[in-house]
């Protein structure tokens, strides 16, 4: 996608004097005016509210992206859910030649930047005050802490939940498990209350067990269920991991998916993808695009008042789910 750069460049004339053109400035000549707007067709340029912004600034803007390692070393792992969240930043840094530099969460340590994104659920209370006492803009992405006005951009872990687990029961799952991640991540607490909202709702019995994806312990997780609970209709997991290890461990026990149990997952990873396993999409490469967005707004000091951004989520439908009905 072009910028303004490119528009620059071939029309042979300055950044501002573009950004000029974009915003209606009189300070323009009619020549140089239709020179530039013909580029603009040409190249299918959109302009962007920051425009007016950058035909005024001297120097380019700077985003700094605060990450721990665990998230960091996934970056450019291809298919990773953070590659795609990443992908969505930089594309959107790079159309609005904005730099990004990346600084790791265990230096606990702030650079100077001019808005700081803070990426993943490994930000407390405490810490989140350290980046928003600088005074510059701060936004989270897939994360956020309950009764602090700050900005940030999630998906929509409750909603995409609630329909996903309301869809096996209207195929005909009662006995339905959710195997969750541990839930002081706000993602997964979302998602552990959606769970529960939709059983509810059908006035069925909720039962769910943790799962440490850390440690791996799904092989524990499984006996559990098995020996206090006995098989499930269908088990909902927090996370495609999650559900990726259950039908392993279901395999490796001769149960299977889904003649014996079905499985759906939250993520649609490249994995469930693969092993054929129903799924709840989350639009990584949009939330990423949509925090840099919402911190660039920031940083040129416009619409100020803190917003949740919350991006609808999409249930996957694949070959792991058959009505229990249909096994008999």
């Amino acid at each position: 996608m072009s910028t303004i750069s490119d528009i620059a460049k071939r029309a042979g004339v300055s950044i501002s004097t573009v950004s000029r053109v974009m915003n209606h400035s009189e300070n323009v000549s009619k020549e140089t005016r239709e020179k530039v707007l013909k580029v603009v067709k040409e190249l299918e340029y959109l302009p962007r509210p920051w425009a007016k912004y950058l035909a005024t600034s001297r120097t380019k803007l700077v985003a700094e992206l605060v990450i721990a390692d665990r998230i960091r070393d996934n970056l450019t792992h291809k298919f990773s859910f953070y590659y795609y969240v990443y992908s969505g930043i930089k594309k959107v840094a790079r159309q609005s030649e904005v730099d990004i530099q990346i600084q790791r969460l265990e230096e606990d340590k702030i650079d100077d930047a001019d808005g700081y994104l803070l990426i993943g659920s490994d930000f407390d209370k405490e810490r989140v005050e350290k980046y928003r006492s600088t005074g510059r803009p701060v936004v989270l992405v897939d994360h956020y802490i309950p009764g602090m006005n700050i900005d940030a951009v999630v998906s929509d872990g409750y909603g995409g939940a609630f329909t996903a687990v309301t869809m096996l029961i209207e195929k005909g799952h009662k006995k339905i498990v959710h195997i969750h991640n541990p839930l002081d991540a706000y993602s997964f607490k979302e998602r552990f209350d959606g769970y529960f909202a939709a059983m509810e709702e059908y006035h069925l019995l909720p039962k769910a067990y943790e799962f440490n994806d850390i440690s791996d312990n799904m092989s524990s997780v499984v006996d559990l269920m098995l020996r206090s609970y006995g098989m499930p209709d269908a088990v909902f997991a927090s996370n495609d991991f999650a559900a990726v290890r259950a039908v392993q461990e279901f395999q490796k026990r001769g149960i299977a998916v889904p003649e014996d149990v079905s499985v759906m997952g939250f993520d649609d990873s490249e994995a469930t993808e693969e092993m054929d396993i129903a799924s709840v999409m989350v639009f990584k490469d949009e939330m990423g695009a949509f925090a840099m967005r919402r911190l660039i707004t920031l940083m040129m000091g416009q619409d100020l008042h803190p917003a949740k951004i919350s991006l609808f989520t999409q249930p996957i439908i694949r070959g792991s789910i058959k009505s229990p009905k249909k096994r008999r």
